[in-house]
């Protein structure tokens, strides 16, 4: 970068999806299911790619990489996030179909993805 300012490097996206990854079944926070929903239906990656990088990243960190673990602690995360903000309660209704499609979508798809 020009005017003597330093270099930084910036992980790739692989990098921040298996970080996000790690982020989704450790923490299981709201933006961490609502990333990983945006990048796979923006098509950037796939939900198999996603477990692939989780995979990943647990072996090279020397971490247990049990998938069924790793689901079932999404599906807590989830249904914990569903009872503290139940879709009824969602005033805003465009709000309240993308909470609906986001559940759906990791209930019904990104769960069952093989990894």
């Amino acid at each position: 970068i020009p005017a003597g300012w330093t270099s930084v490097l910036l992980d790739g996206l692989p990098d921040l999806v298996a970080s996000k990854m790690v982020a989704l079944v450790e923490r299981g926070a709201p933006r961490d299911f609502r990333d990983i929903f945006a990048v796979c239906r923006s098509e950037l990656m796939t939900p198999r790619q996603c477990w692939d990088l989780w995979l990943r990243r647990q072996s090279l960190a020397g971490g247990d990489p049990d998938i069924s673990r790793a689901r079932l602690a999404i599906g807590t995360h989830l249904a914990r996030i569903a009872l503290q903000r139940p879709l009824d309660r969602i005033a805003d209704p465009e709000k309240r179909a993308e909470a609906e499609s986001l559940r759906c979508w990791f209930r019904e798809v990104f769960l069952h993805a093989p990894p």
